[in-house]
């Protein structure tokens, strides 16, 4: 295969550990990973510059609107240590043999219950029910290779394979 353009999410589901969780509306907001950092400036520093404190970011919350409000919605806010596990189907193009070809996306969390927004009520319209939680752990897979784990309670950050807190954890 050639150089594949990375077109769209085909479709997903979207499980509470092994269930899958119906209901859910066409979106997901997946957590918006912000590394926590220093400004640092002084002496023989032209002006300042942001500092990032490697693996630690900033409260990450992953949002999951349903269409109608009912029992699932209020199962999340019950957080008993479970995951959650969002399985997509990507769909790329190939330039060079005008072949399209699909890959698999899974987003494994941990999370701590946050919020519910209950929705509003309107005869004949989806209630748009949406339930807040912060992340505590994340895993970001690729066809099976491991992009992204971020495991904030147990000092883990890889990227692409790399564990970026290994020359860190040899020190503490």
């Amino acid at each position: 295969m050639g150089n594949p353009i990375p077109e769209k999410v085909v479709n997903y589901n979207v499980y509470d550990d092994t269930e899958k969780l119906v209901g859910v509306s066409g979106e997901v907001t997946l957590p918006t990973l912000e590394a926590m950092s220093e400004t640092i400036s002084g002496a023989g520093i032209l002006g300042e510059f942001d500092s990032i404190n490697p693996g630690h970011f900033g409260s990450m919350t992953i949002e999951i609107t349903f269409r109608t409000l009912f029992q699932k919605s209020f199962s999340l806010l019950r957080n008993r240590g479970r995951s959650l596990v969002l399985r997509a189907a990507q769909q790329s193009y190939d330039v060079s043999n005008g072949q399209v070809s699909h890959r698999g996306l899974k987003v494994t969390i941990k999370y701590s219950p946050k919020g519910l927004e209950l929705g509003k009520l309107a005869v004949g319209g989806a209630t748009e029910s949406k339930n807040t939680l912060e992340v505590l752990y994340l895993k970001v897979e690729e066809n099976g290779k491991v992009l992204l784990e971020l495991d904030k309670l147990n000092f883990v950050y890889k990227v692409d394979g790399v564990d970026e807190l290994s020359s860190i954890n040899k020190l503490i």
